[in-house]
Order: structure tokens, then C-alpha cells, then sequence
């Protein structure tokens, strides 16, 4: 919960940081796990705005991608 409060704070120094004592496989095992949460959190909300699974993936990625744009200079 930490690293999600971290990162959602965007302090993405804090986040890998609680990352850093944990070996790769487990640092790998958070991500995919956080990944795969946010993305059925996303759809579950765009299908119950009568939204499509594609439509939510879609803008999920424009997100990412609009996010990481921003900080790629940091």
C-alpha cells in the first residue's frame, strides 16, 4: 500500500525506494500484480458506463503514455 500511496503522490523516488530491498522477480510480481489491478479497476468503471473493454484499455494507454511524456525530461 505504501509504494501505491508513493507513486500515486508521484514520488516516484519514495515508491522505488520501498522497492529497492526486494529482489527483481518480487519488484517484477508488484508491478504485473499493480498493472493487472488498475486495469480491471478501469474497465469494471468504463463498463459500468456503459463503455467498452477496448475503449477503457485504449484510454488507459493514452494516459501512460501522456504521463510518461511529462516526466520523460525528469
Amino acid at each position: 500500500m505504501a509504494i501505491v500511496a508513493a507513486a500515486l503522490a508521484d514520488d516516484g523516488e519514495g515508491a522505488a525506494a520501498l522497492l529497492e530491498p526486494l529482489d527483481t522477480r518480487d519488484v517484477c510480481r508488484v508491478a504485473v500484480r499493480l498493472a493487472a489491478m488498475a486495469a480491471h479497476a478501469l474497465v469494471a468503471v468504463a463498463e459500468e458506463g456503459g463503455g467498452g473493454r477496448e475503449e477503457a484499455l485504449a484510454h488507459w494507454q493514452a494516459c501512460i503514455i501522456a504521463h510518461e511524456s511529462r516526466h520523460t525530461g525528469d
